[in-house]
């Protein structure tokens, strides 16, 4: 920086901060919540105005000049907006994807990363759809399954009929074992 009085005089005056996209951008600064509506223009402390400019810059907030070309540098803020609505779609359906290859749960997308799709015509990744090879996985249990349970019901009609046979078939009777001596008469009460 020099030491021109013009410097001097920006620094005590501050800087004129403009939003040249359609979108309200609201920020914070030292605790407290500065918007911008789309198109307006304000001068702010240089360190704020810094601040909300490196903080907010990528998403088209820009700063005016004495002199600068207002058009030249609406349509460049305007130009990092609009990469900066892709990059926030692109990201979301890369970190989707990423999550869906963990097998972790799908992310719904916020209100304003569908908007930005929506303006750019681009897709987002919708929550996860089995696989081919899944699906084939999961037919094949089935029919495994299916052909388990009807083993099953074969081996409880077979243990069924069994069990019907050996009620039909009973042991013939044991004589019964005597507490007295062989050949001797009980006695009986008279």
């Amino acid at each position: 920086m020099s030491d021109s009085p013009f410097n001097i005089q920006m620094t005590t005056v501050g800087l004129m901060i403009w939003n040249p996209t359609d979108e309200y951008l609201e920020m914070q600064y030292a605790g407290i919540s500065i918007g911008l509506k789309p198109g307006e223009k304000q001068v702010f402390a240089i360190k704020c105005a810094t601040h909300l400019l490196n903080a907010f810059g990528q998403r088209g907030l820009t700063s005016l000049t004495y002199g600068a070309d207002e058009e030249k540098v609406g349509k460049e803020a305007r130009q990092r907006n609009l990469d900066f609505r892709r990059k926030q779609v692109v990201e979301y359906n890369q970190r989707n994807e990423a999550r869906k290859q963990m097998k972790l749960g799908y992310l719904p997308p916020s209100d304003i990363i569908k908007k930005y799709a929506i303006e750019l015509g681009l897709t987002l990744l919708e929550p996860y759809a089995v696989r081919e090879e899944e699906r084939a996985s999961i037919s094949e249990t089935k029919k495994e399954n299916e052909s388990l349970k009807a083993e099953m019901a074969e081996l409880k009609a077979m243990m069924r009929q069994l069990m019907e046979k050996k009620e039909e078939v009973k042991e013939p009777e044991k004589p019964k074992k005597t507490t007295t001596r062989p050949g001797w008469l009980e006695k009986k009460d008279e």
